[in-house]
């Protein structure tokens, strides 16, 4: 998925309980390092609160950036989403683009 820096609120798609999604990111700031977003259960690393959100219909990335902007990492990157009953992963990649 490609979004211009600065869009708000894009979402990824994954129907199902918060609680019952596992969401990682892979950021383009950081390619070597990983960062769970939430875990089974409803844990969310504080630390990440202020650039995702979780709802019923997936995460939402609240601003799209390409560099750490407001967070330890940019929102542009990899996404894993693994639900709790299934052990098999989703992935997505989120391109962000700078308009000039």
């Amino acid at each position: 998925m490609a979004v211009y820096e600065g869009d708000q609120n894009t979402m990824m798609n994954v129907t199902a309980d918060p609680n019952n999604v596992k969401w990682t990111s892979i950021p383009s700031s950081d390619e070597f390092g990983s960062y769970q977003i939430s875990d089974f259960g409803g844990y969310r690393d504080p630390s990440l609160v202020g650039l995702y959100s979780l709802n019923q219909s997936g995460l939402v990335i609240l601003d799209a950036t390409t560099t750490p902007n407001g967070g330890p990492i940019s929102t542009a990157g990899l996404y894993i989403a693994q639900c709790q009953n299934n052990d098999n992963r989703t992935g997505a990649k989120l391109l962000v683009v700078r308009e000039f």
